[in-house]
């Protein structure tokens, strides 16, 4: 079943009956049942509730385009990144004009405007010149929980790396409006013109 396991909501007309759930794109067989899949009902009453609708009448649709009424469309959930953003010296580190220097922390956030629950990091950093051989460690939150098992900088750059293995994530789902915030600084700093700059992204679950 697809949907978003986390998700109450209810089927109109099925009074106090509770929903867990919902299918996106309902289709069930040579049968659509318009509305049908904004929740996967408990009980056999909600379920004969459903089947008592009118048919499409455009027929047949596509499965990931149900509607709970003409041009209504239930909630749906998407997987899609989302930015998080430097809030200081565009995400670079260095002694140059207009870049963090050493010892600095910088803070990339991100405030996702529907539901967002993060499952993978992707850092991607660039470093010029010969001493900008530093890796990128940050302390993780959505909100102000701690998304670690421990305070204390982990290694941004290794988990997030576009070729790392097995490091799928589970974070606390953000409501709209809250904020996905990471703590970043280097293990070592460049010197003279050197420079190391990041950009961070998160992928993960978003209902639209």
């Amino acid at each position: 079943m697809a949907g978003y396991p986390r998700v109450i909501g209810y089927v109109a007309g099925a009074g106090r009956h509770h929903v867990r759930g919902y299918v996106a794109g309902p289709y069930d067989g040579d049968d659509y049942h318009p509305g049908f899949g904004v929740g996967q009902a408990e009980h056999a009453v909600e379920h004969a509730i459903m089947q008592q609708r009118s048919p499409n009448p455009h027929g047949r649709s596509a499965p990931w385009r149900g509607m709970v009424a003409p041009g209504v469309h239930p909630v749906q959930e998407g997987h899609v990144p989302l930015p998080m953003n430097p809030e200081t010296f565009n995400g670079t580190w260095g002694l140059n004009a207009g870049q963090a220097p050493a010892g600095t922390t910088i803070l990339f956030s991100a405030r996702p405007q529907k539901p967002f629950k993060m499952a993978r990091l992707i850092v991607r950093g660039t470093k010029v010149g010969a001493s900008a051989v530093g890796n990128l460690i940050g302390e993780l939150f959505v909100g102000t929980d701690l998304q670690q098992g421990e305070l204390g900088f982990i290694d941004l750059e290794s988990i997030g790396a576009a070729t790392a293995f097995d490091t799928w994530l589970s974070f606390k789902q953000a409501e709209p409006g809250v904020w996905i915030r990471c703590q970043a600084t280097l293990t070592a700093f460049p010197t003279g013109t050197d420079f190391e700059v990041y950009t961070i992204s998160a992928l993960g679950h978003y209902l639209h």
